[in-house]
């Protein structure tokens, strides 16, 4: 049985060149149409009041902290209230990983053959709905829901084992790039603090998955480690990059 071709979803070449400029191979193909209609604001719905009081909670964890990281004194534009942006940043990552957990989740099921591949997918899952409690938690009633996900689509990209792992290894170096676009423009600590911690696990992820592409043969062009300074992907061209996979069912966000 043949692999079902990534190519067959990204007929432009799009998504292929943003996942090669963001440091992952080439899998022949990678994914299309992840966020379509991608107005994320929460806080036009329920209020930038509605995020203080888990916002700050987080925000002041460490506010008492001496010496070399001590934020006293300090003149960061992060130490102010979360504002519409930031809420809107939070739910842009918030987005990104329901549409991650139901796609690990749906590969964990799947019990792959390859051990390395089904512990893969099970860790991933188990992240990735770390992910969106976490942010679930910070967001509280500004959370928007989880997008109505496309089984078909899904279906195919998890079709066998070795389109499943290149899928993920396509998917996340843009991820982290995401996140390294929005990163600077958030202006509360708190969520500063919540976007890095799960950054770096999703450039963890990116090594992880392209690691087992490159050394179970797959693809021998694929590199855990490309770069020594990750590009960093702009709100819009995040948008651009996963707007053709069609991994949504109707809108984006109920």
């Amino acid at each position: 049985m043949n692999p079902f071709s990534i190519e067959d979803l990204d007929p432009s070449g799009d998504l292929r060149q943003s996942a090669d400029d963001a440091g992952a191979w080439d899998p022949q193909g990678t994914r299309r149409n992840l966020l379509r209609k991608a107005g994320i604001g929460g806080a036009a719905v329920f209020g930038v009041n509605a995020l203080l009081s888990p916002l700050d909670a987080l925000a002041s964890a460490t506010s008492g902290q001496k010496g070399a990281y001590s934020t006293q004194g300090s003149r960061s534009i992060r130490r102010g209230a979360p504002n519409a942006n930031d809420v809107k940043i939070g739910n842009y990552a918030l987005t990104l990983e329901y549409l991650e957990a139901a796609f690990y989740a749906a590969a964990a099921a799947k019990n792959f053959p390859d051990a390395d591949i089904a512990a893969a997918a099970k860790t991933l899952a188990a992240h990735e709905a770390a992910h969106v409690a976490a942010l679930k938690k910070v967001l509280g009633r500004a959370a928007v829901k989880a997008p109505t996900v496309n089984g078909d689509t899904v279906g195919k990209l998890l079709a066998d084992q070795v389109t499943f792992i290149k899928t993920a290894a396509a998917i996340e170096p843009v991820g982290t790039a995401a996140y390294a676009g929005a990163g600077p423009y958030i202006n509360n600590l708190g969520i500063v603090k919540a976007a890095l911690s799960i950054h770096s696990v999703e450039a963890n992820h990116a090594a992880y998955t392209a690691a087992i592409v490159k050394f179970k043969g797959y693809d021998t062009s694929a590199d855990p480690i490309p770069n020594a300074f990750n590009p960093a992907f702009s709100f819009n061209k995040t948008i651009r990059t996963v707007t053709s996979l069609d991994l949504v069912t109707g809108d984006l966000q109920p």
